[in-house]
């Protein structure tokens, strides 16, 4: 008796496939995400009851001390403020400011009436959200 050999099924590509869509999907990711710099870890942000969450593009960072603290630097606000200008190309300066919750409020103050004296159009205090 002859018995009919089974038919070969053709091998599924699924693994293939599904490695290009995922890698598609990263690549998409990378292009699509958006990448901050690390924020200064000796800060402890100041809790705000209200607001929408945003992660901080480049801020300049207060310590509770006084110092300022950008990119992984300290640095002065007029040192700030000229690199500041060379990247923005003549539009209207705006600032982001990540202030320690022990920082007084009255540096806070000066800092902020310093950077609106040399030429800031805008300052914004970054907080977090307090717990609720």
């Amino acid at each position: 008796m002859r018995l009919a050999r089974p038919q070969k099924r053709p091998q599924s590509e699924g693994t293939i496939t599904l490695i290009n869509v995922v890698f598609l999907m990263l690549i998409f990711f990378l292009i699509a995400g958006t990448l901050t710099p690390p924020q200064d870890n000796d800060i402890t942000m100041i809790s705000a009851e209200t607001g929408e969450p945003v992660q901080p593009p480049d801020t300049l960072s207060a310590r509770a001390n006084g110092q300022l603290y950008f990119r992984g630097q300290f640095i002065s606000v007029e040192t700030f403020l000229t690199g500041l200008r060379q990247t923005n190309l003549g539009g209207p300066l705006k600032v982001r400011i990540v202030a320690d919750k022990e920082l007084p409020a009255l540096k806070l103050i000066d800092l902020v009436s310093k950077l609106r004296g040399l030429g800031v159009s805008s300052v914004h205090v970054i907080t977090e959200r307090a717990g609720q």
